[in-house]
């Protein structure tokens, strides 16, 4: 991969972490939200005070781990007024194309909120404006998701792991601008045999950046 297009040197800490300026509230299936029978779980947050119409986020975790090891990416996300839903897996082994069904899955539910009369997110989101991102295995599903998906809007893919064994130009063929965190010491999923190898199997024509974290892991 090529890292002349665009540095990052500029990005802290402080910039990426800063909550933003809304008010952040729930949804869990306690409060009438869809069970999709693709993945287990879901927490829908999102800007209580913001002004609709709201884009989404969902997403899902990885290997072995469960909906809260992603949780805090949903008030962050929300604060800055995208409504945001993360989703566990009905089985922690799920691979990373049951994990692109379970996120696929987990849009129907988030749509379903827009037109759900006692929804506080009844008409407020933009359902034209969702984008899908992963941890690890989950991170990898993202990636599928929006093969499978041209109707995404972006994808944000968290220490990206896939079988690159398996992997060919057709498996990422897809035009989503897509944005790659990896770990410069990830020792499960390494970037030079996952997120760089994601980064380039990924069409030239799709809008794309890869970030590694200086002495980053997978975690």
């Amino acid at each position: 991969y090529s890292n002349s297009i665009a540095q990052c040197e500029s990005v802290s800490i402080d910039l990426t972490s800063t909550e933003g300026p809304y008010l952040v509230e729930t949804l869990t299936e306690w409060d009438g939200i869809r069970n999709g029978p693709d993945y287990y779980g879901a927490t829908i947050y999102y800007p209580s005070n913001g002004t609709p119409l709201f884009g989404s986020i969902v997403l899902v975790p990885g290997f072995l781990a469960a909906e809260s090891s992603i949780q805090n990416w949903g008030p962050f996300f929300a604060s800055h007024g995208i409504v945001t839903m993360t989703i566990g897996t009905n089985s922690g082994f799920d691979q990373p194309e049951t994990r692109a069904e379970a996120l696929l899955d987990a849009i129907i539910t988030l749509k379903q909120e827009n037109t759900r009369l006692n929804s506080p997110l009844y008409g407020k989101l933009n359902e034209n404006r969702i984008a899908v991102s992963g941890w690890s295995m989950g991170g990898g599903g993202a990636q599928l998701a929006a093969s499978l998906d041209p109707t995404l809007k972006a994808v944000i893919a968290l220490c990206p792991w896939l079988d690159t064994s398996a992997l060919s130009q057709s498996t990422l063929n897809h035009s989503i601008p897509t944005l790659f965190l990896s770990g410069e010491y990830d020792g499960v999923a390494s970037p030079s045999i996952h997120a760089n190898i994601h980064y380039d199997f990924t069409p030239i024509s799709t809008p794309k950046l890869l970030y590694e974290v200086e002495n980053g892991d997978h975690f």
